[in-house]
């Protein structure tokens, strides 16, 4: 067949339109799917609240509205399972129909074939990163938000960390303290670069506090090198100061942002600056490798799924033959997250955690996709 010929991407066009339509079938219903769930489960949640009657009580409307800020984070997790159900769908009818048979015989390899699709997918990928990623990132934060509203908070002592270090705030008798830390030494219970601002009752600011160090003891916080700033500015320096905040000395953790919170282009940034401050930045550095990894997953889907759907040209359901691209697609998929949860823990390197799964299903599907094809060619010859 001449290149030029329009047949190939009349061709190209209804199957990748064919691919899509089983795509968003799939996508739809897992949504439907893991919306009913998260409602039973903050309706669970929000009756058996016991001894909590400071918190708000979260009706219908709170826990459809909950439930409903999840659907751009889930639609992310889903799309590579969506990929993979709705391709092996889609090539069980291709293979029933014999549309790849018949385009052998003009002469179309499967690398042609699927091409199209690929891109589209790869778009589709690219997609949810760029838009679908900044959503998700604001709608799980007012769902945190929501969350410590209607159920609580889990740790309330917890030192909080963005970009500008380390925070707490403590409310003592009437006075309000908000500390910041720039470093935290958990081993000795001491923290570097304080200043602390102590507010009274009406929100003003009463005094600003400067401090080089600082070791917190049971329901203290005992500071070295003091700089002691009043409202009316004049400037108190002190060798030691002592201030009574509820902080046990036992159970200083601090609360870093989920990656889910962050989003993509501010992750990076992020990552440094936790670097600089001395955390674990392994679960970050993982998470953002893994959404660079998205598209490339899709399209490991999608070649796994035709080098496994493809290879018979039996027009009968074969149960085998989708089972064995099932087991294969979500293999991929969970040894990923159990690679993912070895390198949050350190035991691989986040490079490795990150892109090594993705690759290995990629190249994998490029090697049995090439293998066909170079098969069928071989067979031709040997027919001719």
């Amino acid at each position: 067949m001449k290149p030029n010929n329009p047949i190939p991407y009349i061709l190209f066009k209804y199957f990748t339109k064919d691919i899509l339509k089983y795509f968003l079938m799939a996508l739809i219903t897992f949504i439907l799917l893991i919306l009913f769930i998260d409602i039973i489960e903050l309706f669970r949640r929000s009756a058996n609240k016991v001894g909590v009657e400071h918190l708000a009580k979260a009706t219908f409307i709170d826990i459809l509205g909950m439930a409903s800020l999840k659907i751009p984070s889930n639609i992310e997790k889903v799309i590579p399972f969506s990929v993979l159900i709705g391709s092996i769908a889609c090539f069980n009818q291709w293979r029933k129909k014999s549309y790849y048979i018949i385009s052998r015989t003009f002469g179309i390899s499967l690398w042609r074939l699927i091409f199209p699709i690929l891109i589209v997918l790869f778009t589709i990928g690219i997609f949810s990163i760029g838009l679908l990623n900044p959503i998700s990132t604001i709608f799980n934060k007012k769902y945190d938000t929501l969350q410590a509203v209607f159920f609580g908070e889990k740790n309330l002592k917890s030192f909080s960390f963005d970009t500008k270090g380390f925070w707490i705030t403590n409310t003592s008798k009437d006075k309000k303290f908000i500390i910041n830390a720039k470093k935290i030494d958990d081993k000795n219970k001491m923290l570097h670069n304080i200043n602390i601002f102590i507010l009274s009752k009406n929100r003003e600011i009463e005094k600003r506090i400067i401090a080089e160090s600082g070791r917190i003891f049971l329901n203290s916080i005992e500071l070295y090198k003091v700089q002691e700033t009043s409202r009316e500015k004049q400037l108190t320096k002190l060798k030691q100061l002592i201030l009574p905040i509820k902080i046990s000395s036992n159970n200083i953790s601090i609360a870093i942002a989920k990656p889910e919170t962050i989003y993509i282009l501010d992750l990076p940034l992020y990552i440094y600056t936790m670097k600089k401050y001395g955390l674990n930045t392994s679960r970050h550095l993982i998470y953002l490798y893994k959404l660079i990894c998205q598209p490339l997953l899709i399209v490991a889907m999608i070649l796994l799924s035709a080098a496994i759907m493809l290879r018979s040209s039996e027009r009968k359901i074969q149960i085998g033959i989708i089972s064995y691209s099932l087991v294969v697609g979500f293999s991929l998929y969970f040894i990923g997250d159990i690679i993912f949860a070895l390198g949050t823990n350190d035991r691989l390197p986040a490079l490795l955690s990150g892109f090594g799964p993705t690759l290995i299903g990629l190249f994998s599907g490029c090697y049995l996709i090439s293998d066909m094809d170079s098969s069928k060619k071989l067979i031709m010859k040997t027919k001719g």
